[in-house]
């Protein structure tokens, strides 16, 4: 190799590109895969990185760490819910709902807690479970963050699932997003109600709906009680550890 070669800058992530650019921040060259725009120059996917984890992150007006972007968590926790409908008849059989689904007169069945949870009984329950957990998952993701919000889903789901081993029929097998969403809805109200904002309309919501279960077949009222509970619990605790860290 000749002397002028080997005094060819190059890009230390890709020593064998030659480049004569150079990142604006530690001033070592940068090839165009590892080239980010910045206000001023370029810089390197390096500093960039460095940089995001000094930053301080952005706290919501409830006080937790906001996630940005797209609502991921929503995202995948719908995903689940589409799965289980279309791929778990073609995998377990024609009553695969029960292999899933929770019985109350069996509560040793520690996964049904969960797996309930994701188990719909038709298209139309499908349906309207996803577009409530897509309005109000896509509101509470960002302003708690994943795996707060990740929390809450879970928490008010284990209360749902828990209230329904306890009150509900046992003749009769229990599955629906909609207890953990009930979580999410009475979160949401506490949430609102902690910044002195309407929450009154969400709670009216919520309320009709329970209630509705008492007098329509097929809604499990013990499951949106018990998540609702969960969910409100969470929230309140959540939003009383940010009070306590606000404090001097």
């Amino acid at each position: 190799m000749s002397e002028a070669a080997a005094e060819q800058p190059v890009c230390p992530r890709h020593p064998g590109t030659v480049t004569y650019v150079r990142c604006q921040r530690c001033e070592r060259p940068t090839c165009p895969q590892c080239q980010v725009a910045a206000p001023v120059g370029v810089l390197c996917v390096d500093c960039v990185r460095d940089a995001q984890k000094q930053a301080r992150p952005v706290r919501s007006s409830l006080g937790f760490t906001a996630a940005y972007g797209k609502p991921w968590a929503t995202y995948v926790l719908m995903a689940a819910c589409l799965g289980v409908y279309f791929v778990a008849p073609v995998l377990l059989g024609r009553y695969w709902f029960y292999d899933l689904g929770l019985l109350p007169e069996a509560p040793d069945r520690w996964w049904s807690w969960v797996t309930s949870g994701f188990v719909h009984f038709g298209l139309l329950h499908l349906i309207l479970n996803m577009f409530m957990l897509w309005q109000f998952g896509a509101q509470l993701e960002p302003a708690m963050g994943r795996v707060r919000y990740l929390a809450l889903y879970v928490v008010s789901l284990l209360g749902s699932s828990a209230m329904v081993v306890l009150l509900g029929s046992h003749d009769s097998v229990h599955g629906g997003a909609s207890g953990a969403i009930f979580g999410l809805l009475a979160g949401y109200a506490i949430a609102l109600r902690s910044m002195r904002l309407q929450w009154t309309n969400i709670a009216a919501f919520a309320a009709m709906w329970l209630v509705a279960g008492f007098f329509v077949g097929g809604i499990s009222w013990e499951g949106h009680l018990g998540g609702a509970i969960a969910g409100a619990a969470a929230m309140a605790l959540m939003l009383r550890s940010v009070q306590r860290r606000r404090r001097p």
